[in-house]
């Protein structure tokens, strides 16, 4: 009897591995551009920096709506600057940048020490 008292302690306290989340090279160098560089956050901000062209590129959620999409990548292709989509959505983009809040646009203004 005290065998199987074992047993059953011992598998209440087996736990389950948790997966390990591998980190994308983008989301590294975003947040090393985030400690290093220089950024603006903001879809409405984001535009105005790239109209008055002091972007040098330019980050968007993959859930952003469409024609802020579209309107960012023209923008971008005018100024002749990078547009890159971030593989996730506009909160795990916020989450990211350390804010509780969802974050659609980063506009890059100086880069610091990241690659992109």
């Amino acid at each position: 009897m005290a065998e199987k008292a074992g047993k059953a302690d011992s598998k209440r306290l087996a736990r389950k591995r948790q997966k390990k989340t591998k980190v994308s090279d983008i989301e590294k160098n975003l947040s090393l551009l985030l400690d290093t560089g220089e950024v603006v956050l903001g879809s409405r901000e984001g535009m105005k920096t790239l109209m008055l062209e002091e972007a040098k590129a330019v980050v968007y959620a993959e859930n952003i709506p469409e024609n802020t999409k579209q309107d960012f990548l023209k923008y971008a292709e005018m100024a002749g600057i990078k547009a890159i989509e971030f593989k996730g959505s506009s909160l795990k983009l916020g989450k990211l940048c350390g804010k509780l809040f969802p974050v659609s646009v980063i506009v890059v203004k100086e880069f610091g020490e990241a690659e992109l």
